[in-house]
């Protein structure tokens, strides 16, 4: 019984040292004698501090990875140099030895913790990667909030908008945050990814200031070492929330909404009925002059209400059919101040295209920063398969963004040739995107009871591009949901 007391109290002490930090201790021992003259200590082209004989460094990093640590002694022309992969939680040991004979300077030798026994605590220098660290701890946390508290109240309250858990795409600090809406104003809380830095679960790391465009907020911001910074701005994207230094120094955060997922079931908050508070938008487009649209059921998934934006006019529409694991999903504007359409003027080509072919979309991408108006972008098929050999997509050139999924694709004679979907992560290859063949959203028309009358028409191939993307652009719609 003492033993497993032992090792469950062991297994707690270990789980509560781990730090989102690595330590370096860089030591000058007294016996480093080949220059009287300071050492000044350089990492990652940062000048850090200088070590006299007797002095050691402790540097906490936050920012782990590969580190260039370099020292010169340029009374005497000495240098030296090494390079460590540091890892989070681990200790890491460099002692300065003098080369032999003296004269060739000295080395970072690496080393273990007896090289600290003769440094005195007087003449040790504690810094960080992130500068000064908040000396004052702090028991309890900003808020009460904590992962478990917060996917608590969303399941039982709903979830508006923005709010959710975000992840910092990084390999250094990979924070984890939560946004949550109260009385009408969001906070960022911070939950996880910076131990050891005075950051507790529940700590608000940010309120947002709203500006005239919902998505795109002022902050007041917290900075990894508690640092106050007014001069963060807030951009919310589709999925995914981005930060922007107004400091010129173009620096820049991504961070992934990991929850909810798109396939959970958490429902929209019941606060979430303002007109213009929307969930999320996509783009659609006209297949029958009565007005049937065409879209991706993502962008329509788990809707309670959906509004189509046609010639500057907002119109009710409901789901005529989906189809979720093609991604498609055909709409009906049910609303009695919606005029059929006269003319529909292109051509509804089923037929496979050629891989080479020119193509172009139009929808209406990240309209919260982009503004909405539609948006033109062209470039080639570049297979007639998509992610992982998939035979129902098209890999495409053309760059597609946020908001532009379920618009249409068309050749440059305008022909439909697919709907564009998705795109793969610019971090493992750049503007490689998808579309959904015409032929697989020809089968689900072909399931709908009432006749869609295709349109046929054959653009002339004297036709300006420009007047044919005039022409098009009328039948391509913005689509927000609820």
């Amino acid at each position: 019984m003492n033993k497993i007391f032992l090792f469950i109290v062991l297994l707690v002490n270990l789980s509560f040292s781990q730090n989102d930090y690595a330590t370096i201790f860089i030591a000058r021992p007294k016996v480093f004698t080949i220059a009287s003259q300071d050492v000044k200590i350089v990492i990652n082209t940062k000048e850090v501090c200088n070590l006299s004989n007797g002095s050691a460094l402790e540097y906490k990093v936050f920012n782990t990875g590969q580190l260039k640590i370099e020292g010169s002694c340029n009374a005497m022309n000495y240098n030296g140099s090494t390079v460590l992969n540091v890892q989070k939680n681990k200790v890491y040991y460099i002692n300065l030895k003098a080369r032999w004979p003296r004269l060739e300077g000295f080395d970072f030798e690496i080393s273990d913790e007896s090289v600290m026994k003769k440094i005195q605590s007087k003449n040790l220098i504690k810094l960080t990667d992130i500068g000064v660290l908040n000396a004052v701890v702090v028991e309890k946390s900003d808020t009460d909030w904590t992962y478990d508290k917060l996917i608590e109240h969303w399941k039982k309250n709903g979830i508006s908008d923005i709010e959710g858990i975000y992840e910092r795409v990084s390999s250094q600090v990979e924070y984890k945050l939560g946004v949550i809406k109260e009385n009408n104003e969001y906070k960022i809380i911070y939950l996880a990814g910076a131990r050891g830095s005075g950051w507790k679960e529940g700590d608000i790391k940010a309120t947002l200031r709203k500006t005239a465009q919902f998505g795109i907020f002022k902050s007041n911001w917290y900075m990894l070492n508690k640092a106050y910074n007014k001069d963060v701005n807030v951009f919310f994207e589709a999925a995914s929330m981005r930060t922007m230094s107004e400091a010129g120094d173009n620096s820049q955060d991504q961070y992934l909404k990991m929850y909810p997922t798109y396939d959970n079931d958490v429902n929209s908050s019941p606060v979430n009925t303002n007109a213009t508070n929307w969930k999320s938008s996509g783009t659609g487009f006209f297949i029958d002059k009565k007005g049937y649209l065409a879209t991706n059921y993502h962008v329509i998934k788990n809707a309670t209400t959906i509004e189509i934006v046609y010639d500057g006019k907002p119109y009710k529409a409901k789901i005529a059919i989906s189809d979720e694991q093609n991604d498609l999903a055909i709409l009906k504007i049910d609303d009695s101040s919606f005029v059929p359409l006269q003319t529909l003027s292109y051509n509804f080509k089923s037929e496979s295209s050629d891989v080479g072919t020119s193509v172009f979309a139009l929808g209406y991408p990240m309209t919260q920063i982009m503004g909405e108006e539609i948006k033109f972008t062209d470039g080639k098929i570049s297979s007639k398969s998509g992610y992982k050999g998939e035979i129902s997509t098209y890999q495409i050139s053309v760059p597609i963004q946020p908001g532009n999924s379920g618009g249409p694709l068309f050749d440059n004679d305008g022909n439909l040739v697919g709907i564009t979907s998705s795109g793969l992560d610019n971090r493992l290859a750049d503007n490689v995107n998808y579309a959904i063949k015409t032929k697989y959203l020809n089968l689900l028309i072909e399931e709908i009871n009432e006749k869609i009358e295709l349109p046929k028409t054959v653009l002339s191939k004297t036709t300006l591009l420009t007047e044919k993307i005039k022409s098009l652009s009328k039948y391509v719609v913005f689509i927000k949901v609820k």
